[in-house]
C-alpha cells in the first residue's frame, strides 16, 4: 500500500509532531500547509479509507474526541469548521489521499465556508451528526461541519480537489497558495505544535 499517511506514521520524526492520541488509535497533528495557526488533522493510525467506513457507534467515540479537539483548538485561534473529502474505494473525489483525515481549520467566518460549499454543491444534506455518514453516504463524499451542532454532507461531483483548503485559503487572503505541497507553511505548523501541545496538556490536567 503506498499512503503517504501510513509511511508518515511509519517514520520516528512524525511521532514527535503527534500532540493527543486517543485510546481507539487517533491522533491530533498539525498539517503540513498549515493556511493558519491552529489548523490540525486528526486521523487513525490504522488505514481507513473515510470515516463513513467505520462503523456508527465506533464514530460516536470518534465524533465526541472530534469536538474535544475542536473545543481547545478554537479557545486559542477562534472559530474552527471540522471537515473530511471522504474518498470510498478508488474514488478520491475532492480528496488528494486515501487515508482518513478530518480538517480542524480555524477560519474568520464558519458561515462563509458553508456558504462556499453551497454554491459548488447544493444545500448540503444536514445529519445530526458525523455518526451518521456510515447510513447516509455512498460512494466518495465532502463532509462539513461549520460550527458544533450543525452537522452537513454532499456527493463530492463538482468539487475540486483540496476544496476546504482552496475555500479556507481564499477567506485568509491566501488563495493562490491552498496546495499543501507547494506551500507547506512551516512555521505555522511549527507555531501550532508549540501552542497546542501545551494547551492539551493544560487540558488533560
Amino acid at each position: 500500500m503506498n499512503c503517504q499517511f501510513c509511511t508518515e506514521f511509519a517514520a520516528c520524526e512524525t511521532t514527535s509532531r503527534i500532540m493527543a492520541e486517543t485510546a481507539g488509535g487517533w491522533v491530533l497533528l498539525p498539517t503540513i500547509g498549515a493556511l493558519t495557526p491552529g489548523y490540525c488533522l486528526f486521523m487513525p493510525r490504522e488505514h481507513v479509507d473515510a470515516a463513513a467506513d467505520l462503523s456508527p457507534a465506533r464514530l460516536a467515540g470518534i465524533a465526541t474526541e472530534a469536538e474535544q479537539m475542536r473545543t481547545v483548538i478554537q479557545a486559542r485561534y477562534g472559530p474552527v469548521i471540522l471537515a473530511e473529502h471522504g474518498p470510498r474505494g478508488c474514488e478520491l473525489g475532492a480528496s488528494c489521499c486515501s487515508h482518513c483525515h478530518l480538517h480542524l481549520i480555524p477560519v474568520p467566518d464558519p458561515d462563509a465556508v458553508l456558504t462556499a460549499y453551497e454554491k459548488t454543491g447544493g444545500p448540503g444534506h444536514r445529519i445530526a451528526s458525523l455518526t451518521e455518514l456510515p447510513t447516509v453516504t455512498n460512494g466518495s463524499y465532502l463532509y462539513l461541519s461549520p460550527r458544533p451542532g450543525q452537522h452537513y454532507h454532499w456527493h463530492s461531483a463538482g468539487f475540486a480537489r483540496q476544496f476546504v483548503r482552496r475555500v479556507c485559503a481564499d477567506q485568509l487572503g491566501l488563495g493562490e497558495y491552498f496546495d499543501w505541497r507547494d506551500h507547506p507553511f512551516t512555521a505555522n505548523r511549527d507555531r501550532t505544535l508549540t501552542e497546542l501541545s501545551a494547551d492539551l496538556r493544560s487540558a488533560a490536567a
